[in-house]
This record gives C-alpha cells, sequence and structure tokens, in this order.
C-alpha cells in the first residue's frame, strides 16, 4: 500500500487557539490522489492538542472556557 506524507504549518493565537484544519487535511488527502486507506495526524508539540469535535461556535466555545479553566 502506497504512503503519501504532507505537512501542514499552523499559526496560532497563543493559549487555548482552537483551529478547524478539516479543508487543509481533505485538501492534501485529495491532492494525494490516494482513493482508499487512513489519515494519521501528529502533532509533534508538547502543548498542542488534536481532538475531533463537532466545529460549530457553541461547541468551540464550550472547549474554549473549559480550556481557561484548566489554565487557572
Amino acid at each position: 500500500m502506497p504512503v503519501k506524507t504532507f505537512s501542514l504549518q499552523l499559526q496560532t493565537r497563543g493559549d487555548g487557539d482552537i483551529r478547524d484544519i478539516t479543508d487543509a487535511v481533505a485538501q492534501q488527502v485529495l491532492a494525494s490522489e490516494l482513493r482508499n486507506g487512513t489519515v494519521t495526524i501528529f502533532t509533534p508539540s508538547a502543548t498542542s492538542t488534536l481532538t475531533t469535535i463537532e466545529y460549530e461556535s457553541g461547541c468551540v466555545s464550550d472547549l474554549q472556557r473549559l480550556f481557561d479553566e484548566i489554565m487557572r
């Protein structure tokens, strides 16, 4: 099975910044020309995280509030 590797560079705005990477990942999948397989997303930073949530304003707001409480 072929393997394709891509990097995605993001600029963040500091603590608790939440970014939607769905479109960027989808573009890389299309560019790969692969039609079957698994996408693995990895963040090498010790201070970042990946999650799957519905990127909707209420949900993002709740997650941001949670991060703010944890960081107090």
